[in-house]
């Protein structure tokens, strides 16, 4: 098996939800992520598209540290919705849907991420190619590390990432 020096964010289409991932094609086992106990057994890949891809890391264990601070943050910050007086009192159908937009928090998860564990592991220049360029600018009051470079994410049949290296 190849080992992955890229990270992918996938969003899903309809709910916004969003998965991290060190594979271009997502497993089951990704659903994980997702703090919920309604989600389908099986991952419907028709759903989900790139958000993301992350690449040009120096060592499997430099991605993997990102991801895993990526996915520390972001749960910290829907705690910290989840736990908000304005945000309890809301009706459950309107928490629900703020709770599943996950795709801000991602983003802002992911500036952290970046500048915390990438200015330890020193890394050279990492490659983000986004789906929308409106994403790359969800990133709240933070500002992108300067060793980060952005580009224009390339799919095909709308969901599958076009010829990226691993």
């Amino acid at each position: 098996m190849a080992v992955s020096t890229s990270i992918y964010l996938f969003r899903h289409v309809q709910t916004q939800q969003v998965l991290v991932s060190l594979r271009q094609n997502m497993k089951s086992k990704v659903l994980n992520q997702l703090d919920t106990t309604a989600r389908p057994t099986n991952l419907r890949k028709d759903l989900w598209r790139p958000l993301v891809a992350l690449t040009g890391f120096q060592t499997p264990q430099s991605a993997q540290a990102v991801t895993d601070a990526l996915l520390h943050h972001s749960k910290s910050l829907q705690l910290e919705l989840k736990t908000d007086k304005d945000h309890i009192t809301e009706p459950k159908r309107l928490r629900k849907v703020k709770e599943m937009d996950l795709v801000e928090k991602s983003i802002i998860s992911l500036c952290k991420a970046l500048e915390t564990v990438g200015a330890s592991k020193n890394e050279t220049t990492l490659l983000a190619l986004w789906e929308q360029p409106r994403f790359m600018e969800l990133k709240g009051d933070k500002e992108w590390p300067s060793f980060l470079e952005h580009g224009q994410l390339e799919l095909r049949n709308n969901r599958f990432v076009k010829g990226s290296k691993q």
